[in-house]
């Protein structure tokens, strides 16, 4: 339960008997984001686990846990994942999960396939109502 700028006292081990102060420093990790005693983080996600929902893993400060995405989450859209948040003051935290919903840059032929079939057949229009 360290934060930055926190300060341990260490007494008698310091120079000549004193006492020895430590400044904490916690480094910043790639993957969370640590607000408080909220751990932040962006999960990429199919666009076929987007649209249908589902369990997916998601690394968290303990390991793995599953986690179900709701059917039609949106980039940006936040879960959350109680209790799985940084250890402070006592207390855990949560783990905010911000969805990504990730398109494959180099989709193989039987995808680029399913994807041509899903667009002559789908009938929904994310432009249909822009205001112009």
């Amino acid at each position: 339960g360290m934060v930055t700028g926190q300060r341990i006292r260490l007494k008698g081990q310091g120079v000549s008997g004193g006492d020895l102060y430590l400044k904490i420093e916690v480094s910043e990790h790639p993957f969370f984001k640590q607000e408080g005693s909220n751990i932040y983080c962006q999960l990429p996600i199919t666009p076929s686990e987007a649209v249908l929902g589902g369990a997916v893993e998601v690394p968290t400060l303990d390991g793995m846990v599953k986690m179900t995405i709701p059917p039609g989450v949106r980039t940006g859209q936040r879960l959350r994942l109680a209790d799985k948040g940084y250890p402070l003051n006592g207390r855990r935290g949560d783990q905010i999960v911000e969805i990504q919903v990730v398109v494959p840059r180099d989709p193989s032929l039987a995808e680029r396939e399913l994807y041509e079939k899903l667009r002559q057949t789908e009938t929904f229009s994310p432009r249909a109502d822009l205001p112009i």
